[in-house]
């Protein structure tokens, strides 16, 4: 099954002057060269593809490939071919690896408890951080910089690092428990990669994309359970079954107080 990802070809591909003399000599050459786009970008290969996947699995005939290596679109080497300056428009292995890295160390962050955030601000106040040395800026002058770091235009991977996203990946946690965040998020920062908006621009873009994504795949968003009287909650705690359920005030008692013990999208 093929990854989330995408490969780059350029706006002018149409007007390149190797692939307009191949719309002439062999079009078929042009959908082989772009089949083995897609196979180097899915397998993260750098470019090159070994001469039985091309010929065996991406189904290219040694016509095209002729063709293909005539027209300098690629070129052959040891056991394969390599297209060129694939690297040029390209990230290589190496770059992608490293971003899904951070974008795991990131997750992972992201999902810490908030006993864990609690315990890093004890370490920063005990590393000599003294209480008459804390909160030293007024309310006004923290309003003040996080209104204007709210509308500051950022790019993506910045957005990514922000309090603003990582409050937003909380609620998409919760809301979306099925949809697979780090694979949405991968295919977002790389669809606006090059782009740069204003956080709450991109809090509403990140949480669309998410809302469509599981719209796409059937995943339904989760309700939170309101306690009733006849809930099998309060069945069990009162141990009573359907039959014997009532409305009385124990019941509904405990179900007020279920209700306001228990924390906002709580899963059935």
């Amino acid at each position: 099954m093929a990854r989330r990802g995408y490969v780059q070809l350029a706006n002018g591909f149409y007007l390149n002057r190797k692939v307009r003399r191949l719309r002439r000599t062999m079009p078929s050459a042009i959908s082989a060269f772009v089949i083995m786009l897609s196979y180097c970008g899915d397998n993260l290969t750098d470019g090159y593809v070994d001469s039985d996947t091309a010929e065996f699995v991406l189904d290219i005939t040694t016509q095209e490939l002729d063709a293909l290596q005539q027209a300098g679109l690629t070129e052959s080497v040891d056991g394969g071919y390599v297209i060129h300056d694939y690297l040029e428009h390209n990230r290589s292995r190496q770059q992608v690896m490293a971003k899904r890295k951070r974008e795991r160390e990131r997750y992972s962050a992201a999902s810490l408890p908030a006993e864990s955030a609690q315990t890093a601000g004890r370490i920063e106040t005990e590393s000599g951080q003294t209480p008459e040395h804390q909160n030293t800026r007024t309310q006004k002058k923290e309003k003040e910089e996080y209104s204007s770091s709210f509308s500051k235009e950022t790019g993506v991977k910045d957005f990514g690092e922000s309090r603003e996203c990582g409050e937003t990946d909380k609620t998409l946690a919760v809301e979306y428990p099925n949809l697979d965040l780090e694979s949405a998020w991968l295919a977002f920062a790389d669809r606006h990669q090059d782009e740069t908006r204003a956080i709450g621009d991109w809090t509403r873009l990140w949480k669309g994309w998410c809302q469509r994504r599981a719209n796409m795949s059937g995943i339904p968003p989760s309700k939170r359970h309101v306690h009733t009287w006849k809930c099998t909650h309060v069945l069990e705690k009162l141990g009573r079954d359907e039959e014997t359920a009532q409305a009385d005030e124990k019941a509904c008692e405990l179900a007020d107080k279920l209700n306001k013990k228990e924390k906002p999208w709580q899963r059935t």
